[in-house]
């Protein structure tokens, strides 16, 4: 089947409960027709109805070819600003409120559980939880938890349960750094998001985390950001650099080959290339639907990037040796 893993889904119990809670800081500037206009925390979000509706999800998913999409909560409600109470009771409402809009059609949907990072032991419960009793395929994680990159010795306990598990975890930016530069002309949803998406990889790589939990499963979205075009550039400075030398057991391109990575790139040429320095057997199809800024067709995206044999690892075979069917 072709799974697109890379979709957001905000339930309805999960939005009115957010909206209900003073610390979410959601106002509703406009909703209308299929707008959806928020703003959260200050921040404006332009939404539709697709974000909140299952119907929407199925007809945007015939129209784009995608036959079964893994859901995750979207970007704007993600939560890490939170108390950490809170956050556990959030997530509980998230999971629980996404397993039961997907259970009617499980052979359709599956779902990312949101993960409430601010406790990282209270994170590792949650997804025990949600494997166990909804049957997710993973953890949905952020980039950085209030400016902790997952290279922190905190997030351990996340870490050491998605591995006891055999799930994947999946690495979605959120709260990047740098927001009051790139405010305007929607930059950092552009180039901000990535940006932080980039030096969590780059992070990982460099400060011995990948070769500390060499069986980890890390699904990274946008096509692993900047990483795999940075690869060259910090090898570079490994090679130049003394202590990053000696801290390192490869190179840096045999790190990258560690990851999963969707296929959100927008330019073909670009997949070619995230193709040529992370396997395509480890490539996944990704959409961001419903965001605007989502991939408007993935499927006919990755059949016009990649041979044949390769587009069809990146839309069917891949998820199917990853997860299992």
């Amino acid at each position: 089947m072709i799974t697109d893993i890379h979709c957001h889904y905000v339930p309805e119990q999960f939005f009115k409960f957010a909206r209900s809670r003073p610390e979410f800081a959601i106002v509703t500037k406009r909703q209308q027709g299929d707008a959806v206009d928020l703003d959260i925390r200050g921040m404006h979000f332009g939404l539709n109805t697709t974000f909140f509706q299952m119907e929407k999800q199925l007809e945007r998913m015939h129209r784009d070819g995608v036959e079964r999409a893994m859901l995750s909560q979207a970007t704007p409600f993600i939560d890490y600003h939170l108390e950490a109470s809170l956050a556990v009771e959030a997530a509980t409402v998230f999971n629980d409120g996404l397993a039961a809009a997907i259970a009617p059609d499980r052979k359709r949907f599956g779902g990312w559980a949101l993960l409430p990072m601010q406790d990282p032991e209270a994170a590792a419960k949650e997804l025990r939880r949600c494997v166990r009793d909804h049957r997710f395929i993973g953890g949905h994680i952020a980039s950085n938890v209030r400016g902790l990159y997952l290279n922190d010795a905190s997030f351990e306990p996340i870490v050491q349960a998605a591995i006891d598990l055999d799930v994947p975890l999946f690495v979605h930016p959120a709260d990047p750094l740098g927001k009051d530069r790139t405010s305007d002309y929607e930059l950092t949803i552009v180039a901000g998001y990535l940006f932080d998406s980039t030096i969590n990889i780059l992070k990982m790589i460099c400060s011995g985390f990948l070769d500390r939990w060499p069986t980890l499963k890390l699904v990274c979205a946008h096509g692993g950001a900047f990483s795999p075009a940075l690869r060259a550039r910090m090898q570079r400075e490994v090679d130049t650099n003394p202590q990053l030398k000696r801290t390192l057991t490869k190179p840096v391109g045999d790190y990258l080959r560690q990851l999963y990575v969707d296929s959100i790139c927008f330019e073909p040429a670009m997949l070619r290339y995230v193709a040529d320095v992370i396997p395509v057997e480890q490539i996944l199809l990704g959409s961001d639907a419903p965001f605007p800024l989502g991939e408007p067709h993935p499927v006919t995206f990755v059949q016009s990037a990649l041979p044949a044999m390769q587009a069809k690892l990146v839309l069917e075979s891949n998820f199917e040796r990853l997860f299992g069917g």
